[in-house]
């Protein structure tokens, strides 16, 4: 295997040039042979024209820049696909969310949605003997604890369909939530949003309008859903 470097010249002797090939047919008119191969073997180093350069380098830096801008596209189309893929929405027409009354419990003054416009709604429908609706109910109260902090527009309910509220109240014991309970005991609210199994979560705009639709539990305290609801409050995706 050859060393990477050369070997010493052994002696002193000038290393002759190599022989430059002849030209066949001669010299051509009006040209000495000598001055024919000067210039075809010219040890002179080829300068690259300004503009050459010029036209390189722009090409150059505009690849790179059209590379750059692909790639972050790219990686903001997975991003939201990612975030997408978190809470999974689906979209429910862009319909107007239809009415809800109900009562906190077996007391109290009902509350209308309509008085609700200009805030976000996050609506869900649950039951205490829904066992996917119990698992949810925490990361639920915990995505309510990160809207209050942060100061977003939200108000979070949860519609329990449950028949008796005494289920309701053992259900959550001393410590209430921090979103509002309503009791859908007759289920005509559910029914009235489509809603026939449980959980199912809506979520209506400030305009009153249905935006969104969650079949199914979900983990609601991931940095994926907080990071959906972030941008669909501060209009920076689309809800479904």
């Amino acid at each position: 295997m050859a060393d990477a470097t050369e070997p010493a010249n052994p002696t002193n002797d000038a290393v002759p040039a190599p022989a430059r090939p002849a030209l066949e047919g001669g010299p051509l008119e009006g040209e000495d042979a000598g001055s024919l191969v000067g210039i075809m073997y010219s040890e002179r180093p080829w300068a690259v024209p300004g503009w050459l350069k010029a036209a390189f380098f722009w090409v150059t830096v505009l690849s790179f820049s059209g590379l750059a801008w692909y790639s972050t596209a790219k990686r903001v189309e997975f991003n939201q696909l990612m975030v997408g893929g978190a809470v999974e929405p689906e979209p429910w027409g862009n319909r107007t969310a239809p009415s809800v009354a109900l009562s906190p419990g077996e007391s109290g003054a009902p509350v209308d949605i309509a008085t609700l416009r200009g805030k976000w709604v996050l609506l869900n429908f649950w039951a205490t003997w829904c066992a996917p609706c119990r698992d949810e109910m925490p990361s639920l109260e915990m995505l309510n604890r990160r809207f209050t902090k942060d100061g977003k527009p939200v108000q979070l309910i949860a519609v329990t369909v449950d028949d008796d509220w005494a289920e309701v109240n053992r259900f959550f014991g001393a410590t209430a939530p921090t979103f509002t309970v309503l009791w859908d005991k007759d289920k005509k609210t559910a029914f009235s949003y489509g809603s026939r199994k449980f959980p199912e979560t809506f979520l209506i705009n400030p305009d009153g309008v249905v935006v969104a639709k969650f079949t199914g539990p979900r983990d609601w305290y991931t940095q994926g859903a907080v990071q959906y609801f972030d941008e669909v409050f501060a209009g920076k995706r689309k809800a479904s």
